[in-house]
Order: structure tokens, then C-alpha cells, then sequence
């Protein structure tokens, strides 16, 4: 039988537009805090995720804050169209059989 103790952390997430940080408790299974957290969100009435990164580590291993750094849509429907772009998203070499 394991003795291991699941611990946790709090992560304050702070962002930018003056609403009340948000506090998650979140696990943690190595002894300095991640540099980034995702987060569900929404984003104009998509699925999205927020991305914040580590601002301050002082309280740890009890505490860290981070900042909003980006909201990034999880639907391929919100991205602009990768064929006019040099994204190279087919496998084959351009030949027709």
C-alpha cells in the first residue's frame, strides 16, 4: 500500500480587467508550482481555455498567483482557415496518384 498524500496548492488567478482574482486548490506532485495553468473559459460564446502564468511563488508550497496571460479558442471553427497560411497540413508531397 503507497503512503502517498495527494497535495494540494492554491493558485490565485489574477487578470487584467479588475474582477475579483479567482482562487482554485489545485494538486501538485513536485516541489516548485507550474509555470502555467489552463482554464476552461468561454471566449465570444466559444469553448475556450484562459492561460495564466506564474507571477509570484513567495507563499509556496501553499500558495502562487498567477496572471492571465492569453484566451485561446478551443474549436478549429474560431481559427482562421490554416490553407492560406504556410501551415503545411497535409502529409503528401503535392503528387496525384
Amino acid at each position: 500500500m503507497s503512503d502517498f498524500q495527494a497535495r494540494t496548492f492554491r493558485a490565485v488567478l489574477l487578470r487584467d480587467d479588475g474582477q475579483v482574482p479567482r482562487v482554485l486548490t489545485l494538486p501538485t506532485e513536485v516541489d516548485v508550482p507550474p509555470n502555467r495553468i489552463r482554464v476552461p473559459a468561454d471566449f465570444a460564446g466559444a469553448s475556450a481555455f484562459e492561460v495564466f502564468e506564474l507571477a509570484d511563488e513567495r507563499r509556496w508550497p501553499e500558495e502562487a498567483t498567477y496572471r492571465l496571460v492569453s484566451t485561446i479558442p478551443r474549436s478549429t471553427e474560431d481559427v482562421s482557415d490554416p490553407r492560406g497560411s504556410s501551415w503545411d497540413l497535409d502529409d503528401s508531397d503535392g503528387s496525384r496518384a
